[in-house]
């Protein structure tokens, strides 16, 4: 016992600061917790409000789908904590929904097009069991051979030799949960009568809440207005970087841990929404989404989200003028010239209003340009550097899930995996984008808005994390990509015309005859 309690208790380093990486863990202040069981099991303020709400909706998988997305919002709060590790609010409906998919299996139930996601998912699955397997096996194999930063440290930041420790089996336990999430949901999202749409919505109501807590968090910091800042960073399993400035400017992080990971969440939602937009979508979430997404990237001096964010539009527009319809084109053009004229329009007039602004204005983007000459950034570069080399040292075959921690995700990814992950990674991309391209030749209007939606927000939170981001551990990116994956497969599946009902069948040895809601 006095072992376990030393791998989970709580500890800050001077990496942790450095990096900011979601493996590291940190002191926690008990002020934000309502409620406490026997020392080892805390319900937060944040859980008190969210688990009586998955709770409710137990049976209902559409509805948990939707709390998936609601609480990955909230990446930084804590539903629980046990024993010092806290758990992510999306992961308890994540868990509440996987249980009653299984028993919807048990049931008897079977989906229309489940074999057509299997085909789709099964690279992703691969790669996923042997990264698993790579978490056990690697690290025994080239142990003391190569150099690695670990998932968790003791004492000073420094390289240590490859070796087994805990962040082996913590970071499996989150990629099992994201991709039985991700697989899981995507058979389901088949059944006839689901509305992935509903999903997507869900999202962009995701997107609007983090937009409010930015907004709020801008106000208290400006205005003075009140700001529960330990509500919404209650888990002691990140690193709060929360009192961040630059000049007289507090950095905003809304309710994520750090600036950078509000930027990059927040491209995802800017991305999805403005390439539905652009292509036609007259409904009201997606714009109200992008105008509110693009100020708070702006507000929050994130260069990450400002990299990001340009890369998304020349990728915008590239692809519109390659493949896109002539009103596409017309929309994105219109689009373009009017944020181009508005934004020459408040750099001019701002420093005769606002000249106060004007100087803030100044001192980001001085900093945002020099990002390259800080210390955080070379310790960074650093990291991805001593992640490669890992890989290197192990033959190309990586280190082990879990066992190395990088600044961002492609050199993370080539020291957990190895060249296998990566080639069967892409494997997977390419035959998803056959399976969605197939799919859209079939598809009509709102299967292709949530296809597109799903497409680019996929690819905006996925360009964030290869800038600045050692992992992608939020449930509702694998959410995402099973809502893009049953999408097309239930375009395809009603274009061969071999649709069947999914209703749940008895089966005597279980004695249960009336299929479970939703």
């Amino acid at each position: 016992m006095k072992r376990l309690r030393k791998l989970v208790k709580p500890r800050v380093t001077r990496a942790d600061i450095m990096f900011g990486f979601s493996a590291a863990e940190t002191t926690h202040d008990h002020q934000s917790t309502l409620w406490r069981g026997f020392g080892k099991f805390v319900m937060t303020s944040f859980g008190i409000l969210f688990l009586p709400l998955c709770l409710y909706f137990w049976r209902s998988a559409p509805r948990l789908l939707e709390l998936v997305m609601i609480g990955a919002a909230f990446s930084a709060a804590a539903a629980i904590v046990v024993g010092g590790l806290g758990v992510m609010p999306a992961l308890v409906p994540t868990a509440l929904f996987l249980n009653v998919f299984l028993l919807k299996l048990c049931l008897g139930e079977r989906f229309p097009a489940e074999s057509t996601v299997l085909a789709v998912m099964l690279p992703f699955i691969a790669v996923v069991c042997g990264a698993i397997a790579s978490s056990f096996i690697m690290p025994r194999l080239f142990e003391g051979a190569v150099m690695v930063w670990p998932q968790k440290m003791s004492g000073l930041p420094a390289l240590t030799p490859l070796a087994p420790n805990s962040g082996n089996y913590t970071q499996d336990l989150y990629l099992l949960a994201n991709a039985s999430l991700a697989v899981a949901a995507a058979i389901y999202m088949t059944r006839d009568g689901f509305d992935p749409r509903r999903l997507l919505n869900a999202y962009f109501i995701a997107g609007l809440l983090v937009i409010f807590v930015a907004i709020w968090q801008f106000a208290g910091s400006t205005l003075h207005v009140w700001y529960p800042t330990k509500f919404f960073l209650s888990n002691p399993g990140w690193s709060q970087l929360s009192d961040q400035s630059m000049g007289s400017l507090t950095r905003l992080n809304g309710s994520f841990s750090e600036p950078s990971a509000l930027g990059g969440y927040l491209c995802g939602t800017v991305s999805a929404a403005s390439w539905m937009v652009f292509n036609g979508d007259k409904t009201r979430l997606p714009r109200v989404a992008l105008v509110g997404g693009l100020i708070i990237i702006f507000l929050c001096t994130s260069a990450t989200g400002y990299i990001t964010l340009g890369i998304m539009t020349g990728l915008l527009l590239l692809r519109t003028y390659i493949a896109s319809s002539p009103a596409t084109r017309r929309r994105v053009l219109a689009g373009t010239i009017t944020i181009t004229i508005l934004s020459s329009l408040a750099i001019a007039i701002t420093p005769a209003v606002a000249p106060n602004v004007a100087k803030q204005a100044v001192t980001v983007f001085n900093a945002t340009a020099n990002k390259q000459q800080s210390s955080s950034y070379d310790a960074r570069t650093e990291a991805d550097r001593d992640a490669l080399r890992a890989m290197v040292g192990t033959d190309f075959l990586g280190v082990g899930w879990g066992s190395n921690r990088s600044s961002s995700l492609g050199p993370g990814l080539c020291a957990a995996v190895g060249v296998w992950g990566i080639i069967g990674l892409l494997g997977f991309t390419a035959g998803l984008y056959r399976h969605v391209a197939l799919a859209h030749r079939f598809a009509d209007s709102d299967a292709r808005d949530v296809m597109r939606g799903c497409s680019a927000g996929l690819l905006g939170t996925l360009t964030a994390t290869l800038l600045s981001g050692p992992t992608i551990a939020s449930p509702d990116f694998y959410l995402l990509l099973a809502v893009l994956v049953a999408t097309a497969a239930r375009v395809r599946h009603q274009a061969r015309g071999t649709s069947r009902p999914a209703s749940a069948v008895s089966r005597a040895r279980f004695g249960i005859a009336a299929p479970l809601k939703g």
